[in-house]
């Protein structure tokens, strides 16, 4: 899976970029049993159907506003608990975005700018459903997750040993990060005993396809890659940069699983 590309980010170069990930998709095996659960451009993902079963715990990492994904992974597996892990996230933090919208839509509304005005007030109702789903569904740990553990921080050893489900491959890990954040690799490598599916959203957007691949690498010593792609988006139907720069989708299925 070399393609010997590299590339910077500018709007040509990422249109290439997109290209050549693509491509890398088509390398892979095509399996027929992978499910979409969430959307795209909202941390969805495909996923193996048979991991979805076997999941009893999915810790989702850095959820902030994006928890549609944690929602309808929830309604394929009614039995899984989901733990939702965001320092940043608070019933103070989703007020004062609530009020903030609120402000918006009003004066929005005033200057007869409806359109504008019904977004805030749907940033506003997805403010409401996210505190609601996270309160009284899931449970949520107001903790940064770091190479270490503290009041403020928790190493992912101790999520998983504290939170997730101590059987065999019945803990799915969701993450945003960043190819440099090789702490988080290994980490992850280290836990495999644990872990059925790890999905990950490469944010933000690698420089190149070797990144990309050197990533794949070397979570394939545990992991066995079943999908990556430009977050669903297709080259022809770009219409403006934001769109090539969202985050790249890979799915990771334990061997142990794929076996």
């Amino acid at each position: 899976m070399r393609f010997g590309v590299t590339l910077n980010v500018t709007w040509v170069n990422l249109v290439l970029l997109v290209v050549e990930i693509n491509k890398l998709q088509r390398h892979l095996s095509q399996r027929s049993d992978l499910v979409r659960v969430g959307e795209p451009h909202e941390r969805g993902h495909l996923i193996p159907a048979r991991a979805i079963s076997k999941t009893k715990t999915l810790l989702s990492l850095g959820v902030n506003d994006n928890w549609r994904f944690d929602r309808a992974f929830q309604a394929l597996n009614p039995d899984c608990k989901v733990v939702a892990v965001d320092h940043k996230l608070s019933l103070s933090s989703v007020l004062s975005e609530a009020f903030g919208s609120g402000l918006k839509s009003l004066h929005s509304a005033l200057m007869g700018k409806l359109k504008q005005s019904k977004l805030h007030a749907q940033t506003i109702l997805n403010q409401v459903l996210l505190y609601t789903f996270y309160s009284s569904h899931t449970r949520l740990v107001r903790r940064r997750v770091s190479n270490q553990t503290n009041e403020l921080d928790i190493s992912l050893e101790t999520l998983i040993a504290v939170y997730g489900t101590l059987d065999d491959n019945a803990t799915m890990l969701n993450i945003t990060m960043g190819c440099e954040q090789s702490h988080l690799l290994e980490d992850i490598i280290s836990l495999q005993d644990m872990l059925s599916v790890v999905t990950i959203e490469l944010s933000p957007l690698p420089d190149s396809t070797c990144q990309v691949e050197a990533f794949i690498d070397r979570m394939s010593t545990c992991f066995d890659i079943v999908h990556v792609s430009s977050n669903g988006v297709e080259v022809d139907q770009v219409t403006e940069m934001a769109c090539l720069a969202a985050p790249l989708e890979l799915t990771f299925m334990n061997k142990r699983l794929s076996s």
